[in-house]
């Protein structure tokens, strides 16, 4: 990552990686629940998408505030840092979505957060990788 990187730039990744990682994790449990439980209707209900967004933003704004103070304070411009933090960020909150889920979700719970985290830490990574050079955009 540049150390130039705008504070823009940061936001969006940031963004960008919370609505990936609601997407998937929404998506993937619906997937789930269609393929695995039989379900006969693929649904992909708007509420709970909000819902999971709302909850990942809130869950990873101090992670990703830290992470990113890190990464630019030691030069950390590795992907596997990024995508390894979005993982454990994810995987971090198991226990609580386990709470609120009976036990027998903990078999999808867990590889949905892990997909969620590695679709986050990605888009962020790829994000902030990329070399625009936000000084040369028009303003519109």
């Amino acid at each position: 990552m540049n150390i130039s990187t705008s504070m823009q730039r940061v936001m969006y990744a940031h963004l960008l990686a919370v609505s990936c990682a609601a997407v998937t994790f929404v998506f993937g449990n619906e997937l789930w629940d269609f393929v695995v439980n039989g379900d006969k209707t693929f649904r992909f209900p708007l509420a709970t998408l909000v819902l999971a967004w709302i909850m990942a933003f809130a869950a990873s704004v101090l992670p990703y505030a830290g992470a990113m103070t890190l990464a630019v304070r030691r030069g950390i411009r590795s992907p596997y840092f990024f995508i390894g933090g979005a993982v454990l960020t994810a995987m971090a909150f198991l226990p609580l979505l386990a709470c609120a889920y009976s036990p027998r979700h903990l078999v999808r719970l867990a590889p949905m957060l892990f997909i969620a985290g590695l679709a986050a830490g990605s888009a962020c990574w790829l994000m902030l990788k990329s070399a625009h050079n936000e000084d040369t955009v028009p303003a519109i």
